[in-house]
């Protein structure tokens, strides 16, 4: 009798509702209405986006040759794809919420996720050709969107895209 007991008591504690989401998670994105940003726009662009396309275009012309070449590109286009719905979320920069507000902002975040999308599979296919037409998406995701978004140049820069006046000449 305690056998049955017991398996009964076990099956009920495994059939129990799930707890429900907390009333503040929009069920549609899974933020929270309390999310403060913690960097800019600027910053996401230049250390996640910037470096992450740079990694994509220079396989682009020069494509891996190995799995553990595939495999790095993999994680840059995964992350490219996902900076894509990071950017749509805004940003503690003094024109983030500004630009995150506006009409068009949520699909020029679309466009680099879905260039993104393309990369990783171009990657999973390795395929040099499909690379380099993701790569191609990417650039004009890129440019349709700078064209609008920032037009001045940035202040913070990665050690790959220096301003002019901080390039140093080859030796």
């Amino acid at each position: 009798m305690t056998a049955i007991v017991t398996t009964l008591t076990l099956a009920a504690g495994c059939t129990a509702k799930p707890a429900e989401a907390p009333a503040s998670a929009s069920p549609a994105t899974g933020v929270t209405a309390s999310y403060n940003p913690v960097v800019s726009l600027n910053e996401i662009m230049v250390y996640v986006v910037d470096t992450h396309a740079n990694e994509i275009w220079d396989a682009a012309m020069k494509p891996p040759v190995n799995d553990d070449g595939w495999k790095a590109l993999n994680r840059a286009a995964v992350v490219l794809a996902a900076s894509g719905g990071l950017t749509k979320v805004s940003g503690n920069g003094p024109k983030d919420q500004q630009w995150t507000g506006q009409k068009d902002w949520a699909r020029h975040s679309q466009s680099l996720a879905d260039a993104g999308v393309a990369v990783v599979q171009a990657v999973h296919d390795r395929s040099p050709d499909e690379l380099s037409k993701a790569g191609d998406q990417l650039v004009l995701s890129c440019i349709t969107c700078h064209r609008e978004y920032r037009l001045e140049v940035p202040k913070i820069w990665t050690e790959r895209q220096l301003p002019p006046e901080e390039q140093k000449p080859p030796r």
